[in-house]
């Protein structure tokens, strides 16, 4: 594949793919499978560059013990993770634009959060793709939970009513959970200081703003004007957060 190596920084593995798709239904069997293994390398590559940009990002916040369970073959492991916890703006202005649209009063909105899961080594990689029925690595990270924070909107006044965690997908990720109190606990903690620590410098995962406080208030405080229409703070968010449990966030396998 000596003639591919000059076009490996412009073209992206998705494009060998689709020629080596083509190939193969005219029949160039052996072109194709040249070109299909170059992308698989050329993806493995960028997967292993986006996980060490990860690992530069996110290290610093602590690491946590994080059970993974293979729903049908029921295979177990239980390793140590860093979090990419990353808000979905576009699914909280969707889903309460649709709520506002239902009446006057608004009911069973959440603030939602992906939990992206980062190996702290290429051993955990490993193991995650023998155990997850089908590891999804190509943002240099695993989907394993998501967060849902829901609240509803009566009397002009913000109340939150429930804390939700569940898996991402366990098609994909399996069943996912925290493996210990300790873990839970320090997740409660980094999920408060979210919401209470302009300083805690968390990135956003977003191009416009660098840290999540600053995402969190302008998407919630400012242009959905939870701050002016409700007196809310994002530390009201931090209060609710606070009376949670972690008995209740980990799993024991």
């Amino acid at each position: 594949m000596k003639y591919l190596k000059k076009f490996n920084e412009e073209l992206r593995p998705r494009t060998y793919l689709s020629a080596s798709k083509k190939l193969t239904a005219i029949g160039h069997t052996d072109r194709a499978k040249k070109l299909k293994d170059w992308a698989e390398e050329t993806e493995k590559r960028e997967e292993v560059q986006k996980w060490k940009d990860r690992l530069q990002d996110y290290a610093l916040f602590g690491t946590y013990k994080i059970n993974i369970v293979n729903p049908e073959t029921e295979e177990k492991l239980t390793a140590d993770f860093y979090l990419d916890l990353s808000f979905d703006e576009l699914a909280f202005e969707d889903t309460l634009e649709s709520a506002k649209n239902e009446g006057s009063d608004v009911e069973d909105v959440g603030i939602p959060f992906f939990i992206g899961l980062i190996p702290t080594s290429e051993d955990t990689i490993r193991k995650c793709e023998e155990i997850m029925p089908c590891a999804e690595f190509g943002n240099g990270m695993y989907w394993g939970m998501v967060l849902s924070l829901d609240f509803d909107v009566k009397g002009n006044q913000v109340k939150f009513k429930s804390f939700v965690l569940d898996d991402y997908d366990d098609n994909l990720s399996g069943n996912v959970s925290f493996a210990d109190r300790a873990s839970a606990g320090k997740f409660k903690t980094l999920l408060k200081n979210i919401f209470s620590n302009p300083e805690l410098n968390y990135p956003s995962g977003y191009n416009d703003v660098e840290y999540i406080y600053q995402k969190l208030e302008q998407v919630i405080c400012i242009r959905q004007g939870f701050s002016s229409e409700y007196g809310f703070e994002l530390k009201d968010v931090a209060d609710f957060i606070n009376q949670q449990s972690p008995n209740t966030m980990y799993k024991t396998i």
